[in-house]
Formats: C-alpha cells, structure tokens, sequence
C-alpha cells in the first residue's frame, strides 16, 4: 500500500500514528482537517484520512471523497474511499457508487457492489448489479451470481442471523481453532474479536520497562 519513500519522514510517522489512534469520533467531532489529507503526499495519510471521515457519518462527504478518489493512483486507497462512500448508507451516495462500478480494478467494484447491497429491494441498485453478471472479472461476476441469480435455500434447522444457539452462549473453548470451527454452523457469527499483536508484531519491552520503573517506585 506504501512505498519506502512514504515512511521517511518523520513527521509522516507521527502523523500516521496519530490517525491510527484516533479510534470512535463522537458526534459533532471537528474532522474538517481529515479533508485536506486526502491531498497528502503519503499514501498511508490517505488511506486513513479516508477510514477517519468513514467515522464522522456526514453527507457532506461524499464530493471530497469523490474528488479524492478521482485523483487517487493507490489501490488501497482507492477501495478505502469507496469503503468511505458506502458506509455512509444513505441514499446520496448511490449515484456516486453507480460510477464506481464502472471502474477497472475489480477490487474496486466489489467494494462499491458491498456498499449497494444495503439497499434491499432497490429497483434501481438491483438494474445496476444485475448486468455485472458478465463482467470480465470472475469475482465480481460469482458476487453478482450468488446475491442475485444462485437458489437460496435455507436449512429448517438454521436460526434466524440475530438468534444464536444455547451452546454457543457464553462458552469459552479451549482448543485449536481449525477443530474448534468443524463444530460451528456456517453464518452463526456475530461478532469476531481478536487481540493483536500476531507472532511478535509489536514489541512491548519498553512499556513493560516503564511499568516495572513505576512499581519500583512503590
């Protein structure tokens, strides 16, 4: 997603950082500085100044990201503003999701088909998707094919996606995932949470020589 040149500059780091911490932005948070990042040189401050204005839920978004997009060389990026677009879910943005499908990455598209799918039984989104079924691009087309044309079935036995089943309720396991998972029906998750770091991609030695300097003040 970034190239070395995008990671030199100090100040770039900081301000990377800073981004990635920013977390929830509360109703009313003075985001209009995220908008001018779009223009930053680093890919990186892009990508997250798009994730940022994601947060901030506001139609008045959707043209600086258009026009973001529109200038935007980087993959990641690009699907990160059209993630931006779509998670909006309001109706304004369809005509800007509309002109993403036209797109030539097909990650693209798929992003934007993501960002239409909210719109159930949408005459206009449903016109739009359905000819995709003979795009180039194979996912795009198998997207488009099991939303649209597969037979959907549905097992007497499955719940309804809010419900879950008892002994999945408040369990913890201990066991190794790939045969925890065998015994999980399919689309019986609700949540997925996981607790970074993997396989030592953070160093913690110098917060845990600051906490061990406090305790021995003690």
């Amino acid at each position: 997603m970034t190239n070395e040149n995008d990671m030199k500059n100090p100040s770039d780091k900081n301000l990377i950082a800073t981004l990635e911490d920013l977390g929830y932005l509360p109703n009313g948070f003075q985001g209009g500085f995220l908008f001018n990042l779009l223009e930053h040189k680093n890919s990186k401050v892009r990508f997250l100044a798009a994730k940022n204005i994601a947060k901030l839920n506001q139609t008045k978004s959707l043209e600086p990201l258009w026009n973001a997009f529109q200038k935007e060389n980087d993959t990641s990026t690009r699907r990160e503003i059209v993630s931006a677009i779509g998670r909006l879910r309001r109706p304004q943005n369809k005509p800007y999701l509309f002109e993403i499908l036209q797109d030539e990455d097909p990650k693209v598209v798929c992003q934007a088909i993501r960002g239409l799918l909210v719109y159930d039984d949408d005459i206009l989104v449903e016109r739009k998707l359905k000819p995709l079924l003979n795009h180039e691009n194979e996912t795009v087309r198998t997207v488009i094919y099991k939303e649209y044309f597969a037979e959907k079935t549905k097992k007497e036995s499955e719940l309804p996606h809010p419900e879950t089943y008892d002994y999945l309720k408040n369990v913890v396991v201990n066991a190794d995932v790939r045969e925890a998972l065998l015994n999980v029906p399919n689309e019986s998750f609700h949540l997925t949470f996981t607790s970074p770091p993997y396989y030592n991609a953070r160093d913690y030695s110098n917060y845990l020589s600051y906490d061990c300097s406090l305790l021995s003040g003690i």
